[in-house]
């Protein structure tokens, strides 16, 4: 991943912070990670970086990790709790399949619609996602297979979807492409690892924002971005609050995660003000209940 990114630049320009802050807040892998995956991968550069510093003669002369260069904030790896409403689906949804529907932006629109949907209704990571092909959708059991080759635990898992249900009309759609066709790739099913341009250009149409074309208009585009704040990742985070909001098993979601224990899945669990009402209303309308006696008492 480091090398994918940062492979390009020469040793000095790994002294200096900005490229690496640069994939630390824009790049594509940062959209598509949590804050503690990217960290990890920051920690192996610094460990890298010391190491080099070390050498006789040393590759570095100095780190860019320090209080004014790179900093990695742990805090920041549990405090996230960016929801995506409903309100805020629709106008991704309704500005994919009208703004960015045109020939200007390549027809991409339709494209991120069902991406967006398969997102918030699979939560699987985008990587993932992106790698589902038809021949994996088990029509018979209403699932679909993520192989563990392309799962970022390397375990194999099935994710249910509603036959019945939005994502269900999608799938039905791109069976046509035939078997070997990637459900979430181009028109003709043909695999697209990168969506992020046209992902990031959606986000600002969607908040009303007219991206500036031009080399100069690339950093007022981003500060925009970071405004709005919404990562591919957040659709996943979403996907799971609703299903728990739902009354979803936590258990049963931990598997359509993949994650490996609850505790590394509850970072994702954020409970908006609503829903925290309305699972107290169950409380408050059981006060005139008699309570029970302990037993023996």
């Amino acid at each position: 991943m480091l090398k994918e990114h940062l492979g390009h630049l020469q040793l000095s320009a790994l002294e200096e912070p900005d490229d690496i802050n640069r994939f630390k807040t824009d790049s594509e892998y940062a959209e598509d990670v949590e804050v503690a995956s990217l960290h990890r991968v920051l920690e192996r550069l610094r460990a890298a970086i010391n190491w080099g510093m070390a050498q006789t003669p040393p590759l570095f002369g100095k780190s860019p990790f320090h209080r004014f260069g790179v900093q990695l904030n742990k805090k920041a790896e549990t405090v996230r709790d960016r929801r995506v409403s409903r309100d805020e689906e629709k106008r991704l949804l309704d500005t994919a399949l009208q703004a960015m529907n045109t020939a200007a932006h390549q027809y991409v629109g339709e494209l991120l619609h069902d991406r967006i949907i398969g997102a918030l209704e699979l939560c699987c990571r985008r990587g993932e996602m992106l790698l589902i092909q038809n021949k994996r959708v088990h029509w018979d059991t209403c699932q679909i297979g993520i192989p563990g080759a392309t799962a970022k635990d390397r375990e194999n898992r099935r994710i249910p979807f509603n036959p019945k249900g939005r994502l269900a009309a999608i799938l039905k759609r791109r069976t046509a492409l035939g078997p070997d066709a990637y459900v979430f790739g181009s028109v003709n099913g043909a695999y697209q690892p990168t969506i992020q341009t046209a992902w990031e250009t959606l986000k600002l149409l969607a908040n009303g924002i007219e991206p500036r074309p031009d080399k100069e208009g690339t950093e007022w585009n981003a500060e925009q971005l970071r405004r709005i704040d919404l990562r591919w990742h957040d659709l996943r985070h979403e996907g799971a609050c609703r299903l728990l909001a739902d009354g979803v098993d936590i258990r049963i979601i931990q598997l359509m995660l993949g994650h490996a224990s609850i505790q590394q899945m509850q970072r994702y669990l954020n409970v908006t003000d609503e829903e925290l009402r309305k699972g107290l209303e169950v409380s408050w309308n059981n006060q005139g209940r008699p309570l029970r006696l302990v037993s023996g008492t």
